[in-house]
């Protein structure tokens, strides 16, 4: 049998959480064992560069903080509260516990298994508790060992240096130091391995995977991407060095377990995604990867439709700049969030909210004033005008303040291919708007040359998901909204990928554009955003894709304009591997998609863009793609 890794002074590996009880008491902190000596080895080195537990064994009582376990066994959760000096509650199930919350104020340190700790789980936890002012963390990681290792970096003092902070700004490639003018400029190659005190990753991704320009993220925990369930090999899967949604040799690949930073921060959509199941069923999985490697906390956005801007890691840079403790900086992203109108939690801690990762300083810089943006809407049209007249008039006004607000992000994220598409489109949209300045006297609308111009704007509107960078899906639905506020939300129909309850947005504007309905997956992210009262495009489709096979769609709903189909992955830079565009006719249509055989096994997206007289209807929804004869535990659902 091989020697255990030697771990520094003051820790100690323990045979189980019993035997790490005693060690406790005893004023040495315990590790428990993998039983994979590459893992156990990361263990020691990142602890040796923690160094010893900051101050004595166990801590002493802390007000109004607690530790909250759920599930068979408190014993992880009475370790916790014994370290941590608070007082501890345990009960066999989330929703028990979230019936007896507490005391206002305060926070709550969460123990459980993080098979259970699903976005259905967390939602109400994050209502409970933030109703009440108390901030939540999660103790938990992807077994037993990983949890403890978690509270033994929770008690180490920082491993870096105070105000050494970063940003990776995979949307843009670009690196910087936080909160250090003056500093010379970094490159994201060096940002990825220097030594950090926090460091914050703004990015294009999933719970899997992260973009960062040409450096990819991967989430691998060991030497192969391996089913949650069984443990099979998945055919095609990640390995250390070779990611595959990056297989090209000028990207590389680095995990999050080898990032030394002591705080993490990551500004991707779903980042914190804990059942085995949510997203795609494999191993891979960025938070609970960087929870077994040097970070002692973790913070990020659990669901899909947090549509974060770019003030936000900065707006928790300066937080934490200031010495507020982690439960603080989540609690402000999902303040932030819920302005913008997202109910429910939008960020998620892996790790203690009462931590303070940086001292008080004095001399915070004043937080950015967000930026806004108030396209100016064309003339509205006069009373005189007739309906065919106003109902044009009003459809290009639309698309001017679609296009606005589509030019405003090139300030922020320049798109040679987006800025000519709108090009193309504003040429087509002033031609439609003179002639019916020029037909509003008389009132006489020549109708051919409006569609003809309205299917030119059509044609560039759809060529934004093939000739921008990334498709500009995300963008086109932020610009669909620019302009509108919500009057009110309603429950729409399940997911068809992951199941979780739909909310509807009715959205309404003053200047001008229809109203709209916005459909959202707290989980998968947007759903589906069109027109109120336009005829809803439903989409039956397979559950899964499956490489060399035909993808096969069955349509409903409007009888005119040009439709526009991707099958996009869902973490890659690459482009649609397969697409259309069709006219629609009227009554149901089934299109064909030709699946290449050389697919990676991942969670990718669909997307459908209808067209129809300078009005966008955008649908999305997620679809694995799976191995021939394998088959999600659902059919072909309608969205």
């Amino acid at each position: 049998m091989n020697a255990p890794a030697r771990l520094p002074d003051g820790y100690a590996w323990a045979t189980g959480l019993d035997d790490a009880h005693a060690l406790l008491t005893d004023a040495i902190v315990p590790l428990l064992a993998t039983g994979d000596r590459e893992r156990d080895e990361r263990i020691a080195t990142v602890l040796a560069r923690y160094g010893p537990a900051a101050g004595p064994l166990p801590r002493a009582a802390r007000a109004c903080a607690r530790v909250v376990s759920t599930g068979d066994d408190p014993r992880l959760g009475r370790l916790a509260a014994t370290a941590l000096g608070r007082p501890h509650h345990h009960y066999p199930t989330l929703t028990q516990a979230l019936a007896d919350p507490g005391p206002a104020g305060g926070s709550v340190l969460l123990t459980a298994d993080a098979a259970h700790l699903t976005l259905a789980d967390l939602l109400p936890a994050h209502d409970t508790w933030t109703r009440r002012g108390t901030r939540l963390g999660l103790l938990t990681g992807r077994d037993a060992p990983a949890a403890v290792f978690l509270l033994a970096k929770i008690l180490a003092a920082p491993s870096t240096p105070d105000g050494v902070s970063a940003l990776i700004d995979g949307t843009t490639g670009r690196s910087r130091h936080l909160h250090r003018p003056g500093a010379p400029r970094i490159t994201t190659a060096d940002a990825i391995t220097t030594p950090w005190r926090t460091l914050l990753i703004d990015a294009h991704g999933s719970a899997a995977h992260a973009h960062l320009g040409t450096a990819v993220l991967c989430g691998l925990p060991g030497d192969a991407e391996r089913t949650t369930r069984t443990g099979h090999l998945v055919p095609g899967g990640c390995t250390p060095g070779r990611c595959k949604t990056s297989p090209s040799s000028g990207t590389t690949v680095h995990h999050p377990h080898d990032l030394h930073a002591d705080i993490l921060g990551l500004y991707i959509c779903n980042a914190i995604c804990l059942g085995p199941d949510e997203q795609y069923p494999t191993t891979v999985n960025l938070a609970l990867d960087a929870v077994d490697g040097h970070p002692a906390a973790v913070f990020g956005l659990v669901r899909g439709d947090a549509d974060t801007t770019a003030e936000d890691p900065h707006a928790a840079a300066d937080l934490l700049h200031t010495g507020a403790d982690l439960g603080t900086v989540t609690m402000d992203a999902n303040r932030r969030a819920a302005e913008r109108g997202l109910t429910g939690g939008a960020a998620i801690l892996l790790g203690d909210p009462d931590h303070h990762p940086h001292p008080v300083h004095s001399d915070r810089p004043a937080p950015p004033a967000p930026r806004t943006s108030h396209p100016r809407p064309p003339a509205a049209p006069t009373p005189e005008q007739d309906r065919a007249l106003a109902d044009w008039t009003q459809r290009t006004t639309e698309a001017a303040l679609f296009e606005a607000a589509l030019g405003d992000s090139l300030a922020h994220r320049s798109d040679p291919g987006l800025d000519q598409c709108l090009r193309s489109m504003g040429e087509a949209r002033s031609s439609a708007q003179t002639l019916l300045r020029r037909a509003a006297p008389t009132r006489g609308l020549n109708q051919e040359e409006l569609e003809r111009l309205a299917g030119q704007w059509a044609e560039q509107a759809l060529a934004l998901l093939t000739r921008t960078r990334g498709g500009a899906f995300g963008r086109q639905l932020t610009a669909l909204r620019a302009t509108h506020r919500t009057l009110h939300t309603t429950p729409a129909p399940p997911c068809p990928h992951c199941a979780m309850p739909l909310t509807a947005e009715h959205l309404t504007s003053v200047l001008g554009p229809c109203d709209r309905i916005a459909v959202t997956c707290p989980r998968c992210g947007p759903a589906h955003s069109h027109p109120a009262g336009q005829p809803l495009l439903t989409v039956h489709a397979p559950a899964a894709v499956h490489p060399g096979q035909p993808f096969t769609l069955t349509l409903d709903g409007p009888e005119r304009g040009l439709l526009a189909v991707h099958l996009r992955p869902r973490s890659s830079r690459s482009g649609s591997y397969a697409h259309t565009t069709t006219d629609l006719a009227q009554g149901p249509l089934s299109i064909d998609l030709d699946v290449p055989t050389d697919l990676v096994p991942e969670l990718d997206r669909l997307w459908l863009v209808h067209a129809d007289r300078f009005r966008l209807a955008l649908h999305q929804r997620r679809v694995p793609v799976l191995p021939a004869g394998c088959n999600p535990d659902r059919s072909t659902r309608a969205s």
